[in-house]
């Protein structure tokens, strides 16, 4: 490095404070040297190729540490800006070794069908309005929490944070879950729970673990529509079971079940994806006593229970894990980057679901397990959830009026949770016609054929009432 440009790298971290006097800092004097040598490197001033101070010689020149120097080298490494070469030392890499920021990956105008829906819609983030997504907004989770629980996990001892976790999962976590069921009157022990990356991955351990090609499995129609992708992936005969305002059509299920016989039944018996409905307690019943009557499994998907009324029926306590295994997650009321779902179900079974669970993705991230557990035994979550339900349960009465007030009939009245089913009478267009209109407003729509084992005559659409809340959808529904 020539004099003048040692000078100028000198000059650029004295402004910034970054001098001998500013050691305290810690990471803020490394950020200042990865930024003054950056600003050189983009401005010119440092060619490439050319070789930068040993990290003695820098130290030494600039009144810092030599530990300070080697993490803002290695920032700019792993930055792109300078290369290692071993035994000579760092130099400064090549211009065109990295693409520029402008060459990042832009997604194509999105085509409104159900691979956009289960894939894209996550990535895509040019839409405004995400009326029909299916993740609450980050300011509605518990990032306090997180945040409060992700600074104890950097403190605690590394040995907890790079190893394999527990095939089951995290022990005081699966103890937490445990006591969770226990408030609903089940009652488990811990090699009957197990945890998973997400309850999406729990889904497919059970259809993994207990069916086999050609069987018949039966789902809530309209459900959720990763599962029934995930049916059909399997090359199972998938029948629907239509959902009602109480729950599913038990005399439909009781006829269905005798004519099929199918070893699986796929069923969201509280705030159900895209209906909002939960079961009754007659429901619930009729539908254990057909289980039990046919001879086939109850999988209870039951990720918004937190968000449900203390009198919904859970599935699983009213049967006792006889014939219903049982499926949660936090996604919805911690954050879904967390990825952490369970299941709750008879031992052997338990023990079946970790052998696939292993084969197939091996432990679960111990640290995320760590990350919940922290969040649910610090004392703010369910305060948080309470707050959580309410405002959910006041956005879904404002969106069902508003949406009454546009020409859409609401499936049913408002009971909390994140969705609304609603049908659009008097149009000639198909739903995914309209949400392609809508997209072309800046509104994301999901077409209720997305959600049905076929396509209903009438336009459905699934609204997710923490997005809905916005005049422009309202206005677009009314030039229909």
């Amino acid at each position: 490095m020539a004099k003048a440009q040692r000078e100028a790298v000198y000059l650029t971290l004295e402004r910034n404070g970054a001098k001998g006097g500013a050691r305290g800092a810690g990471n803020r004097l490394v950020e200042q040297v990865v930024s003054g040598l950056a600003q050189l490197i983009e401005q010119g001033a440092l060619r490439s190729g050319e070789r930068l101070p040993s990290v003695r010689q820098f130290a030494e020149s600039h009144a810092i540490g030599a530990s300070t120097v080697v993490e803002a080298y290695e920032q700019l490494v792993a930055r792109g800006l300078l290369i290692v070469r071993r035994g000579a030392g760092f130099f400064i890499a090549a211009r065109g070794a990295n693409p520029p920021p402008a060459m990042a990956f832009t997604p194509p105008d999105p085509v409104i069908d159900s691979a956009w829906l289960l894939s894209e819609m996550f990535a895509d983030e040019r839409v405004p309005i995400k009326a029909g997504c299916g993740w609450l907004p980050g300011k509605w989770l518990d990032d306090e929490g997180l945040h409060q629980a992700e600074r104890r996990i950097i403190r605690s001892p590394g040995a907890q944070q790079v190893g394999y976790g527990h095939p089951y999962g995290y022990a005081p976590l699966r103890q937490i879950i445990c006591q969770f069921l226990a408030n609903w009157s089940l009652e488990v022990s811990l090699d009957q729970v197990l945890t998973s990356h997400g309850a999406t991955q729990g889904l497919d351990l059970i259809i993994r673990t207990m069916v086999k090609r050609g069987d018949t499995v039966f789902v809530d129609d309209p459900g959720y529509c990763n599962l029934i992708a995930m049916l059909r992936m399997a090359d199972l005969n998938v029948i629907g079971i239509p959902r009602t305002p109480t729950g599913v059509d038990t005399e439909m299920l009781e006829t269905l079940a005798r004519t099929h016989k199918p070893k699986l039944f796929f069923t969201t018996s509280v705030l159900h994806n895209p209906t909002g409905t939960s079961y009754t307690p007659a429901c619930a019943m009729r539908v254990l006593q057909a289980a039990e009557r046919h001879g086939f499994w109850v999988v209870e998907d039951d990720i918004f229970r937190e968000l449900g009324q203390p009198t919904d029926p859970m599935l699983a306590a009213l049967d006792g894990l006889q014939r219903v295994i049982y499926v949660g997650s936090y996604s919805k009321t911690i954050a879904p980057s967390l990825r952490l779902g369970f299941i709750a179900c008879q031992r052997d079974l338990a023990r079946q679901l970790v052998h696939t669970k292993m084969v197939l993705s091996l432990t679960n991230s111990e640290i995320n397990e760590r990350l919940v557990h922290s969040v649910l035994t610090e004392g703010h979550h369910r305060r948080h959830v309470e707050n959580l339900a309410a405002s959910l349960l006041n956005a879904q009465s404002r969106v069902n009026g508003k949406l009454g007030e546009t020409g859409l009939t609401p499936f049913t009245t408002p009971r909390g949770g994140m969705f609304s089913w609603a049908r659009l009478d008097g149009c000639d267009l198909s739903a995914r016609e309209i949400a392609d209109r809508a997209r072309q407003k800046g509104i994301w729509l999901a077409p209720g054929e997305f959600f049905h084992l076929t396509p209903p005559e009438q336009p459905w659409f699934r609204f997710n009432v923490a997005y809905a809340d916005a005049a422009e959808l309202y206005e677009f529904f009314r030039t229909l």
